[in-house]
């Protein structure tokens, strides 16, 4: 009787969870990216930019890292400072360099430089993604990302949809989709807590920057199984 009770709740179990193997292969290219990013200079202004390196887990490391102008007469670079002038009127592409596990890694900005007297149209503040399934459980939806004052708002559209019989629901922002490790959690895995499973809504998150984040994604987080992913993007 007892080993008959036991078949049934393990039955049950499969049933009604997101229960699977965990994800094995939890490995991403590594990447140097330019977090704060800028298109336009005015003559004579001065600006840091900062880049980060991800390691092959999707876990930002430490990185000497080298910078360089298409155009020194244009934008100039110091190479103690690191800080980046505006020289003159053109436009200059800002690249930033690195040695990884896999070889050389670079990223690149193109920045335009105006009179001190034109109007300077900011840098690009939204970004986009839409959320696509990985498994057989509702997990679709389009979203933008909004720079704040004080960090972003994740802006889920009216077609945002996850699935409400996922036990522990959890939506997270992460460089590495397949895996839960560095990933920071928006909203809540236990459903007294509010978790969002359809329509619009907005979240906003302090203390994260615009180019902190490459994905999207929605676990089933008691069990650690990807449902739903989403690549960010530029809009």
């Amino acid at each position: 009787m007892r080993l008959l009770k036991f078949v049934f709740l393990l039955f049950f179990i499969g049933l009604n969870s997101c229960i699977q193997e965990d994800i094995v292969n939890d490995r991403v290219p590594e990447e140097l990216r330019i977090i704060s990013s800028v298109n336009a200079l005015k003559v004579g202004d001065v600006v840091k930019l900062h880049a980060s390196y991800f390691n092959n887990i999707g876990e930002k490391e430490s990185k000497t890292v080298v910078w360089e102008t298409s155009n020194p007469t244009v934008l100039s670079i110091d190479e103690f400072t690191t800080n980046i002038t505006a020289k003159a009127e053109g436009t200059a592409t800002i690249t930033v360099k690195t040695i990884g596990v896999s070889g050389e890694l670079t990223d690149s900005e193109i920045i335009m430089v105006v009179k001190d007297d034109v109007v300077v149209i900011p840098s690009e503040n939204t970004k986009k993604g839409t959320i696509t399934p990985t498994e057989s459980y509702d997990a679709s939806g389009d979203f933008e990302v909004i720079k704040t004052t004080n960090g972003i708002q994740i802006i889920l559209a009216n077609n945002y949809v996850a699935d409400e019989s996922l036990p522990g629901f959890a939506l997270f922002l992460t460089n590495n989709p397949n895996s839960l490790v560095n990933a920071l959690q928006i909203d809540a895995y236990d459903d007294a807590d509010g978790a969002h499973y359809k329509g619009a809504f907005t979240y906003s998150v302090n203390g994260v920057g615009l180019n902190d984040y490459q994905y999207l994604v929605q676990w089933c987080r008691p069990f650690s199984i990807l449902v739903g992913k989403a690549t960010i993007t530029d809009k």
